[in-house]
């Protein structure tokens, strides 16, 4: 979406709170809605610019309640979310390329939020809005403002269970890896196939762990969010699976670790973002590519690093990515 876009918003924004008998002023880019003790501030951002000044009188009331809404029609850079014209405001940047809603700071109060979303997706005389018809309800994400909660209970998995093994005799003991379900391909051909799905828990050495924790950190509250929570689960679950089984068929070493399911997150948001052409010239999807290069090039040059594992992972993650996330 152009910047036209942004303009065709504001028009209709500023037409919606006239009517909910907010009063309407302007200042430069900015416009400034008051109604009682609520206080709306609603701009446009090019990416990579900074926001007008706002007027320093315009905060001389205490009892008013500030708070900014900024459209960003060409997306936006983590950079854009610090803007020195708002500093002390709440504020919410709406990313019209991919519907992401970014908090700064982050906050779980979203009283304002919700009463302008529900102007931008207001049906009148049985017509949906501009907006709504372009941005459906399904559509607009509010990043941050519901808790990954399947990404926090696998890593909690994760650190238990390395809890125990590190209580059982270490994490990096090839006995008790083998006892708690690593990938051992003789006791697989000879019917512990569970172990294609155990093995994904088990990390060897602090290390491992610490460095799959951060990735899923990373990456899992994304993909749970642009994926829904039961998509999310069956990405990483199967991936997983996916790359024990590509370990299991191309290499005999013992492994475990979760970098297929990891990987799969990967592929995941390659393919989410190859769905969306905006998104992927905006070169977040290629910045994953090069991310997993990288990383598949370190496990060729790194000894120890079970490559299937990633590669059985990430065309799982693809593969699943693109059929469910819309």
């Amino acid at each position: 979406m152009k910047n036209k876009g942004g303009v065709l918003i504001l028009q209709y924004l500023i037409q919606r709170l006239q009517m909910d008998n907010w009063e309407i002023s302007y200042d430069a880019q900015w416009v400034i809605a008051r109604r009682e003790q609520k206080g709306i501030l609603i701009s446009t951002l090019i990416k990579g610019n900074f926001l007008h000044p706002l007027r320093e009188d315009l905060f001389g009331d205490s009892k008013i309640q500030w708070e900014a809404f900024v459209f960003c029609p060409e997306g936006l850079f983590s950079n854009d979310l610090k803007q020195p014209a708002l500093r002390g405001v709440q504020a919410w940047y709406i990313d019209l390329q991919t519907g992401l809603i970014f908090p700064a700071p982050a906050t779980t109060n979203r009283e304002n939020l919700n009463i302008l979303l529900s102007y931008l997706q207001t049906r009148e005389s049985g017509q949906s809005s501009t907006l709504a018809m372009a941005y459906p309800k399904s559509s607009m994400r509010q990043r941050g403002l519901t808790k990954p909660i399947l990404t926090y209970s696998l890593m909690a998995i994760n650190f238990f269970v390395f809890l125990l093994l590190t209580l059982d005799g270490g994490s990096t003991n090839t006995y008790v890896l083998v006892k708690y379900g690593a990938k051992v391909n003789e006791l697989i051909r000879a019917g512990e196939v569970w172990r294609l799905l155990t093995s994904m828990f088990l990390h060897i050495g602090i290390i491992h762990l610490a460095f799959n924790s951060f990735a899923l950190y990373a990456l899992g509250p994304l993909v749970e969010e642009l994926a829904g929570r039961w998509r999310f689960i069956l990405i990483y679950i199967s991936s997983g699976i996916m790359g024990s089984l590509a370990s299991f068929y191309f290499t005999n070493a013992i492994s475990a670790g979760a970098s297929g399911a990891i990987f799969g997150l990967l592929g995941a948001l390659v393919a989410y973002s190859r769905k969306n052409p905006a998104l992927w010239k905006s070169g977040f999807g290629k910045n994953l590519v090069v991310i997993i290069v990288l990383n598949l090039s370190l496990g060729i040059m790194q000894p120890g690093i079970d490559n299937f594992a990633h590669l059985g992972g990430l065309f799982c993650g693809f593969i699943l990515g693109f059929i469910s996330m819309k």
